[in-house]
């Protein structure tokens, strides 16, 4: 399994605060590290944001959404800490085997999650005409990700997984506008995955959202958190400069 490469990370750090011209990305980027998020959120929009005028077609829009508004995908880092790293003996396998014997896990029980000051961490649709279900697909997870991720229900179901870089469970629907999970993962360091959202209208057929990347930061510990969320905060502003 691949260690976080702490070097690089720092060379990345060093770099992000040596240019000036950065400093305004760096702050631009929200860090949500506890509350409630949903994190794959996807909204049914029919009005041009722009004009506020009627879409001749509606949209599909990937976000994160917490109690204080919806941020674009490529603006967050989702973090966990030290307080989500726990035993996985009590997961069923192959959640256990995925994870190992102790990972970093956001938990789908939401008072469990306020407890330990995680992210209480869903998934969610707003704004659609009906409760037919919405897909959800994993196209890809970054080259550098450190280790393995799996998304899962209470009842120990996998919606998503992937080995570093290898996507296995690819893809989940939901019908409900609200569902928790958990979020685990088995090594700390940075992870990106890319995702998409598709729905049947029934009026207009199939519809796509862009595909839009999620970025973790899981830490290992305080003192090396505050290196490694600079250096992803640099990455992240280098993604967004490019878009």
């Amino acid at each position: 399994m691949k260690q976080p490469n702490i070097l690089i990370t720092l060379a990345l750090a060093a770099g992000f605060f040596c240019n000036a011209g950065w400093q305004s990305s760096l702050q631009a980027v929200t860090t949500i590290s506890s509350g409630h998020a949903d994190i794959f959120e996807v909204e049914y929009v029919t009005l041009d944001e722009n004009t506020g005028q009627p879409l001749t077609v509606p949209e599909l829009h990937l976000g994160v959404h917490t109690d204080t508004g919806h941020s674009e995908p490529a603006d967050v880092i989702l973090e966990l800490g030290q307080a989500a790293f726990r035993s996985t003996a009590n997961f069923a396998a192959p959640i256990s085997g995925l994870l190992g014997a102790d990972a970093w896990i956001l938990p789908a029980d939401l008072q469990e999650a306020s407890d330990l000051g995680v992210i209480e961490g869903g998934v969610a649709k707003a704004g659609f005409p009906n409760s037919n279900a919405v897909t959800f697909t994993l196209t890809g997870a970054g080259a550098n990700n450190p280790g393995n991720f799996v998304l899962f229900t209470a009842s120990h179901a996998i919606r998503l997984s992937t080995t570093e870089d290898v996507v296995g469970a690819n893809t989940f629907s939901i019908t409900a506008g609200h569902i928790h999970y958990n979020w685990g993962f088995s090594a700390p360091g940075t992870y990106t995955f890319d995702l998409k959202a598709s729905y049947t209208d029934a009026t207009f057929g199939l519809l796509e959202s862009a595909t839009e990347t999620f970025t973790f930061n899981v830490i290992p510990e305080p003192s090396s958190g505050a290196l490694l969320l600079a250096g992803f905060a640099a990455v992240l502003a280098v993604r967004r400069m490019r878009r």
